[in-house]
């Protein structure tokens, strides 16, 4: 059964269950599930695979992804270290025993009010989903968009979002200016993220190691979609991959500098959406 979200801009903080999940007094119960959206390219109905994958599994320094690429990269290492950091960083109770994966068509998408897509230019919605998704974030949900380089990626992301919404623009957002920016960490600058080939490659000093990927455009951007009371529904950041820097965290060639600003800016995204 589909929970509705308060209206937008309230605050959503709230306890959301997976379903079949058994509780006892014992248990702690999570106030927050990284959620990762499962999407298609057009041909035929997404569906979320079955996992027999538990993030305690991780082993230290292991990366890779094991859904491909789409919706599954740097899936389902990035997921479980970035919820192993909320848990260190913040008093939150955070769903960390296994990734949590839903489609837009799937009825438990409402049970959350974070939604994370990477790699969105892969991605295709039908007119059903995307109009499913416009009530989510018009419900209150929040969607953060990771990992989309250069021009033609931008504009393929730019088409994606208008099947959301029409009627609203991409804007880009100024640090100084968003509340986004000062929910935890005051966060200074638009730090460019890389992956993590060129991480390694700006660790070892070598020639040529740059943190972007494609030279149409190389400036790392944030980018917003709002409701009519100017609050962030949709928040992109653009020529930036924060995934492969959760997925790295503990590699030891992989910057620290990239590591702490992606969680500092993950972790404002996130309270963020429980807040506002």
């Amino acid at each position: 059964m589909k929970i509705p979200f308060l209206a937008a801009g309230s605050v959503v903080i709230a306890l959301f269950v997976l379903p079949g999940m058994a509780q006892s007094e014992s248990e702690t119960v999570p106030e927050f599930f990284f959620t990762r959206l499962v999407y298609g390219n057009g041909r035929g109905t997404p569906q979320v695979p079955v996992l027999d994958f538990r993030c305690k599994d991780l082993a230290p320094g292991e990366g890779g992804t094991r859904m491909g690429g789409g919706w599954g990269t740097d899936f389902p290492a990035s997921d479980c270290k970035f919820m192993w950091g909320v848990e260190r960083l913040t008093n939150i109770r955070v769903y960390d025993k296994t990734p949590n994966l839903v489609t837009a068509l799937d009825e438990d998408l409402f049970k959350y009010p974070y939604l994370y897509i990477v790699s969105p230019h892969r991605m295709n919605l039908s007119v059903k989903e995307a109009g499913q998704l416009r009530e989510y974030l018009l419900r209150g949900g929040f969607l953060h968009v990771d990992d989309f380089w250069g021009l033609e990626q931008r504009y393929i992301v730019e088409a994606e979002m208008a099947k959301i919404f029409p009627d609203r623009r991409m804007v880009r957002l100024n640090v100084k200016d968003s509340p986004v920016f000062r929910t935890f960490f005051d966060i200074d600058q638009i730090m460019q993220i890389p992956n993590i080939n060129n991480g390694r490659a700006v660790t070892r000093g070598l020639p040529g190691a740059r943190t972007w990927e494609q030279q149409s455009e190389t400036e790392p951007m944030i980018f917003g979609i709002s409701d009519d009371k100017d609050h962030l529904m949709v928040l992109m950041t653009y020529n930036s991959d924060l995934g492969d820097a959760w997925e790295w965290m503990d590699d030891p060639e992989y910057p620290q500098m990239f590591t702490g600003q992606a969680y500092r800016m993950g972790l404002n995204f996130m309270i963020y959406a429980m807040t506002h």
